[in-house]
């Protein structure tokens, strides 16, 4: 069964939102032979529903390298190949696109990446937004203040 299954409406608001899916999971090469074989019966036993009448298609970025490390989708020598699937689609749309990544295991955490937003943020600018709508609350809330107090003082 793959692993690091991901879906990306469940982690963010900005995505649920969308008329799409998008989700991510990681499998080893003979899981990667059956879902080439049988993508709409695959993706349902991973929770992902793609209807009859919205099209499957598959993109693989660097299939020589999977050629070499694993022929017939077997790993040689115990070796730790993996692939990594981002697929997006259905919904609202007439086709679901997977794009799949093969690559070492063991190169896992290994890649330092410059995140848009802080993983904390749903979305770019939420932390100036959260900010920015903070310092008008409290700039009002300190108005209200100084006008009650000026209004105390004219009794």
């Amino acid at each position: 069964m793959p692993t690091h299954i991901v879906d990306f409406s469940a982690r963010s608001k900005v995505i649920r939102a969308e008329p799409f899916n998008a989700h991510f999971w990681q499998c080893t090469p003979a899981e990667f032979r059956t879902y080439l074989g049988r993508p709409r019966e695959f993706l349902r036993k991973l929770g992902i529903v793609v209807p009859r009448e919205c099209r499957i298609e598959t993109t693989i970025e660097n299939h020589d390298w999977l050629e070499d490390q694993a022929p017939e989708f077997e790993s040689e020598s115990g070796n730790d190949t993996v692939i990594c699937n981002m697929g997006s689609g259905a919904a609202a749309r007439s086709v679901y696109r997977v794009v799949s990544y093969a690559r070492d295991e063991a190169a896992t955490g290994n890649v330092k990446k410059a995140l848009l937003h802080t993983v904390d943020h749903q979305q770019v600018g939420d932390e100036e937004g959260k900010a920015s709508r903070k310092a008008k609350k409290d700039g009002k809330s300190k108005k209200r203040k100084e006008n009650a107090d000026l209004r105390g003082k004219g009794n």
